[in-house]
């Protein structure tokens, strides 16, 4: 299966985005918009943690998969 180009255009950002102890956020943003779609209420330790958490959410905003075509000519000979 393929991903659709939708769903290539979302992805993670981990940035700093606060102070103290636990400083990085994960967001989920998309290509075609200035503003993410969604942002971690959870603040981490290290980007690495910020991170895998991000991805493990990413799924949700992420549309569905669009099965692979195949060849019509490959399938004939």
């Amino acid at each position: 299966m393929r991903l659709s180009k939708e769903a290539l255009s979302i992805k993670v950002v981990v940035r700093r985005g606060r102070r103290g102890a636990t400083p990085f956020v994960w967001e989920i943003n998309r290509d075609s918009m200035s503003e993410p779609i969604f942002v971690s209420a959870e603040a981490f330790v290290s980007m690495e943690e910020a991170f895998r958490a991000g991805h493990a959410r990413l799924a949700e905003f992420t549309p569905g998969t669009m099965p692979e075509t195949t060849d019509s000519y490959a399938e004939m000979g």
